[in-house]
């Protein structure tokens, strides 16, 4: 070996730093590798439990916890079956808001069109109580049947004049230039001699009978035949019926106390034209 002395020279190692890549968080898988869901995380008691298992993501049963959390303290209603007493069904009823008593209802049954009987009113608060009612079911009942009655009016006088100008366009067409005078002679005979709740009758098509053409011209034949020397017959009696017409004028036209002279009697024309209308029979 030789004396030379060799040296040695270590050269020096570079420093390296090792820099870690970040990982991608793995998602756990069962073992059929699909995805787990938010149920998994929480034990099999809970997760088989019916009131979580209806449940399909989170947020929908945290909207349903913090909306049970919001009753905690309100006041609960037990709901009443087919055993229940009169007096847990009066309770449930208190509480859903029924007055104590029938008159403590505060109906509002005002109609321009339709009168409404403070009776009829009253009778429809007591049934409104004993079926548990509040105020404002009541009060919807209520103004349904008051629209209801109301639609049903109206449709009635658009029926009426409907018919009334139906009658007087087929009257027009046969009595041509006479249909006013033919008019006016059987509103008169209809008024001296019929009851107006009778014309005010309805007929199967509607139709008041007042209005009908065929009873409109019966009364105007009446009244052309009234107009005549003598009626339809061979003697005054086949014409008259027997009836002593100048009796029946004298005993209404000389009862000064009856409604042939008081002008303020509700029957007063319709005496005034039965005395015309037997002045003309004679």
């Amino acid at each position: 070996m030789s004396e030379e002395q060799t040296t040695q020279t270590t050269e020096p190692v570079a420093e390296t730093t090792q820099t870690t890549e970040p990982v991608a968080p793995t998602i756990a898988t069962t073992n059929n590798s699909t995805p787990a869901t938010w149920k998994d995380s929480i034990s099999q008691e809970f997760r088989e439990d019916p009131n979580i298992s209806k449940f399909t993501e989170i947020d929908a049963l945290a909207k349903s916890y913090i909306n049970a959390t919001r009753m905690i303290g309100q006041d609960k209603v037990a709901v009443p079956n087919e055993n229940s007493t009169d007096d847990q069904w009066n309770e449930v009823y208190g509480k859903l808001g029924r007055p104590e008593s029938a008159d403590q209802y505060k109906l509002d049954a005002k109609s321009e069109t339709i009168p409404f009987d403070e009776g009829a009113i009253k009778s429809f608060a007591e049934n409104a109580h004993k079926l548990g009612l509040n105020n404002k079911q009541a009060q919807g009942i209520l103004e349904y049947y008051k629209d209801s009655m109301e639609g049903s009016e109206q449709q009635s006088r658009i029926d009426t004049e409907t018919a009334q100008a139906n009658a007087e366009a087929e009257l027009r067409k046969e009595w041509g230039r006479s249909f006013d005078e033919n008019l006016k002679k059987a509103g008169s005979v209809a008024k001296a001699n019929m009851d107006p709740e009778i014309l005010d009758m309805q007929l199967k098509d509607g139709t008041r009978l007042g209005d009908h053409p065929a009873v409109i011209k019966g009364f105007a034949n009446i009244a052309n035949l009234m107009s005549e020397d003598k009626m339809i017959g061979t003697d005054e009696d086949s014409a008259t019926g027997g009836r002593n017409l100048d009796e029946e004028i004298s005993k209404i036209v000389n009862d000064r106390d009856g409604p042939y002279w008081n002008k303020g009697h509700p029957d007063h024309d319709k005496i005034v034209q039965q005395v015309f209308t037997l002045r003309s029979m004679k």
